[in-house]
């Protein structure tokens, strides 16, 4: 009897997503509908309603998925936002809310239809709202703090909250990890009122609001802080100091380049980046940041007791580039191993062969990555980058930016030749030209959830 023929029925092969006659297995589509909800809420709002037309299989999961409903998504034209499709998609969504976006200072939407999105029973148990509204009225307030008990991440913006008094509403947050003030109004009482309510709270960013002149921290949970002020007066109070009392887990303090503020930092036992530390001036007044028993005025160690062992990450805004003052730094900051500098001007100077030839026999660098904003081929810039070439032993990587008119083989090859590569000390480390920005600063920080980055200088 001859050997039964091939089967009529398709036959799996044993390679993992793949039929026996080449084609791919539909693995995705045989995950749990919870599963595929929680993919199909990470997904763009278009995006996410798009899916029902897959297969039978997906009809029905985006009416059920947790709700990504992003208004700039759902626009007619430019800048206006359509209703009418807020309207059929909070009308017909039958699953919990998982993120909103509202942005009344980019796209115009009727104040009736914020309302309804605030109202609806499609947005309960909500995790993620940015809410960036200048017009918010007393209504729509109320209608965002429905969603304390389960907000995960906040970012709030363009409002004025002064006539709020947090402290008598006894707000709470218990779920929220990452909150963003932009642009907001609110007293000194409010805001601390506000931050004592999220005892999860792990990042927070404060980005040119007003009405308080000090921000205390006190946070078992806080890792990330960033700061940026005002850079003109405004007929308001102004944020002029910080105080981290008692910051255990504070990992990242930032400030905006040219910050002039009065910071303390008197516990803080886990913080490893730190800046932008400025030697900006304002109506004769230096930024001060005093950490433990170590002062720096400016740029200047004005006391220096103790070391600053844990700090790993620096970020310097100097008017002129020294390399004394970095030098001091790096003592006050001995286990400093990446440093990002942002300089305008190069006087002549930073010589060191002779001046810190003693230095040199004691001063053990833990220096890694090294970079340096608008390096022009400056005599200074060279004697200030030498120093490392020539004596960091453990530097794996220098990052120089240059302007696009010096992107060219001549200018670097004759800058290879200056900094003297062929003798640098560290045999693994890599020189980079790079045009354009190569130094991150807060105008990068599109959104709170850009604070939670292992490096928040470094560009990608």
């Amino acid at each position: 009897m001859d050997a039964a023929g091939p089967s009529p029925k398709r036959r799996r092969s044993a390679s993992p997503g793949v039929e026996e006659d080449g084609g791919c297995a539909d693995y995705i589509s045989a995950l749990p509908d919870a599963v595929l909800g929680d993919i199909i809420s990470l997904l763009p709002t278009k995006e996410g309603a798009r899916t029902r037309i897959l297969a039978s299989r997906w009809r029905d999961l985006w009416l059920s998925a947790p709700l990504n409903l992003d208004c700039r998504e759902l626009t007619a034209g430019r800048n206006e936002v359509r209703s009418d499709v807020v309207s059929r998609i909070l009308s017909s969504h039958r699953g919990p809310g998982r993120r909103l976006y509202i942005n009344t200072c980019i796209h115009w939407i009727p104040a009736d239809t914020v309302e309804a999105c605030l109202r609806s029973a499609a947005l309960d148990n909500l995790e993620e709202l940015d809410f960036i509204n200048h017009l918010l009225e007393k209504p729509q307030r109320a209608l965002i703090l429905r969603f304390s008990p389960t907000l995960r991440v906040a970012n709030i913006g363009g409002c004025n909250l002064s006539d709020v008094n947090f402290h008598e509403l006894h707000l709470h947050f218990p779920l929220l990890k990452q909150l963003g003030l932009v642009n907001v109004m609110i007293s000194e009482s409010s805001l601390h009122s506000l931050i004592a309510g999220c005892p999860a709270l792990e990042c927070l960013l404060i980005d040119m609001c007003s009405g308080f002149r000090r921000i205390r921290i006190n946070s078992p949970t806080i890792r990330c802080m960033a700061v940026r002020e005002y850079g003109i007066p405004i007929e308001s109070l102004l944020l002029e100091q910080i105080v981290i009392e008692k910051a255990p887990c504070l990992v990242r303090l930032l400030f905006e380049r040219g910050s002039i503020l009065q910071v303390a930092v008197l516990a803080a036992p886990k913080l490893e980046t730190l800046g932008f530390i400025s030697d900006k001036c304002r109506s004769g007044e230096l930024s001060r940041l005093m950490i433990g028993s170590t002062v720096i005025q400016g740029l200047c160690v004005d006391n220096l007791i103790t070391v600053v062992q844990t700090v790993k990450i620096l970020a310097l805004d100097m008017h002129n580039l020294s390399l004394d003052t970095v030098i001091e730094l790096m003592r006050c900051f001995p286990c400093l191993e990446k440093l990002y500098i942002q300089s305008f001007q190069s006087r002549p100077g930073n010589l060191w062969r002779r001046k810190h030839r003693n230095l040199l026999k004691c001063f053990d660098m833990s220096l890694k990555t090294l970079v340096l904003q608008l390096y022009r081929g400056k005599k200074s810039q060279i004697n200030f980058l030498t120093f490392f070439v020539l004596n960091a032993k453990v530097l794996e990587s220098v990052t120089l930016g240059i302007t696009t008119r010096n992107n060219n083989e001549k200018f670097l090859a004759k800058q290879r030749r200056k900094l003297e590569l062929e003798n640098r000390v560290s045999r693994d480390a890599q020189f980079h030209f790079r045009t354009g920005s190569c130094v991150r600063s807060s105008y990068d920080i599109k959104h709170i959830g850009d604070l939670d980055l292992t490096d928040p200088f470094a560009h990608m």
